[in-house]
């Protein structure tokens, strides 16, 4: 069986590709239908052929990639067995890049369209809310205690060092990698 991406899907993800790579670099809306047919090699015919909308291309791109983002930063944490340990490292992940990383950048712009945009925002919403119950049972699973609060914990510390990081790219993340270290030790059975 070949299991080769259609030509249409391939098209499609080209489209993607090239949307999120477009928002850190031009900002939410700059992301037009022309440039993204610029950056992807196809037509502005094809876009809309594949997306309803910019829009829900742009809602595409970014949601895909702020779940790839977190995933790929704490996926290896958690192959861990100590939840202090796993906790540290997904802290250290997600501080190891440049607070300009592209990745960063399109997290902070999507961010704010959702202010603007309810789906977006939704949608966003829906990953998070992903993200908070796979730590959850991470931490059932390892004998931490309270599982949701850490959970809810850790996940909105990760959201407000990244925001402030922004801000700040300098922020030391060593006073809280700490704090949830202990918090996290401290919720052992």
């Amino acid at each position: 069986m070949n299991n080769a991406p259609s030509p249409q899907s391939s098209t499609r993800e080209k489209i993607i590709e090239a949307a999120a790579s477009l928002i850190p670099e031009v900002g939410w809306g700059g992301v037009t239908s022309r440039r993204v047919a610029e950056r992807a090699g196809v037509n502005t015919g094809v876009i809309h052929y594949h997306m309803g909308s910019i829009g829900e291309l742009r809602r595409i791109a970014a949601v895909g990639k702020i779940e790839m983002f977190f995933l790929d930063r704490i996926g290896d944490a958690l192959a861990q067995e100590d939840p202090p340990v796993a906790v540290e490292l997904m802290l250290r992940g997600l501080c190891s890049s440049d607070s300009r990383d592209p990745e960063l950048l399109l997290l902070y712009e999507s961010l704010v369209a959702a202010n603007r945009d309810e789906q977006l925002r939704a949608e966003i919403a829906t990953s998070l809310s992903r993200l908070r119950h796979w730590l959850h049972d991470w931490f059932a699973e390892r004998g931490v205690t309270r599982p949701l609060p850490a959970a809810v914990t850790v996940t909105a510390a990760m959201d407000g060092f990244l925001l402030q990081r922004m801000l700040d790219p300098d922020l030391d993340p060593a006073p809280l990698i700490e704090g949830l270290t202990a918090l996290v030790k401290h919720q052992l059975a």
